[in-house]
């Protein structure tokens, strides 16, 4: 699947204007804070986003370390490893993204840094 078709959960510090924006490109996203899952621990976060097969949206490596080395389950991740974390820079990275459009796959974890994107495969 392309990166443009990914429904996406963004998960509890992902911005309201971050949010905005996805919706704004056509992404399907759910927003923990909108759902009142605030506070939840980043495994139920998982249980959620893969029950709907949905990419979590990150700037929590905690996740990374949930999936590679606790071995949860999980559908996908988007992981944010930015400089700066604002939204303008945000925003200005999943623009860049979402104009590359790459193939991704379930099971991947999206690193998006500021000069690069990485897609790795994890065998679950």
């Amino acid at each position: 699947m392309n990166f443009t078709s990914l429904k996406i959960l963004a998960e509890e510090n992902t911005s309201p204007k971050i949010v905005k924006f996805l919706r704004e490109m056509g992404f399907d996203v759910l927003d923990t804070k909108e759902q009142n899952w605030c506070g939840k621990e980043d495994a139920f976060i998982l249980k959620q986003s893969t029950a709907e097969e949905r990419f979590v949206l990150t700037y929590d490596s905690d996740f990374g370390t949930l999936i590679i080395h606790d071995r949860k389950k999980f559908f996908g991740i988007i992981y944010l490893r930015l400089a700066q974390l604002n939204n303008s820079n945000t925003i200005h990275v999943m623009n860049k993204l979402i104009m590359l459009n790459p193939v991704v796959h379930p099971h991947e974890i999206i690193v998006i840094s500021d000069k690069k994107v990485r897609i790795r495969r994890v065998v679950t």
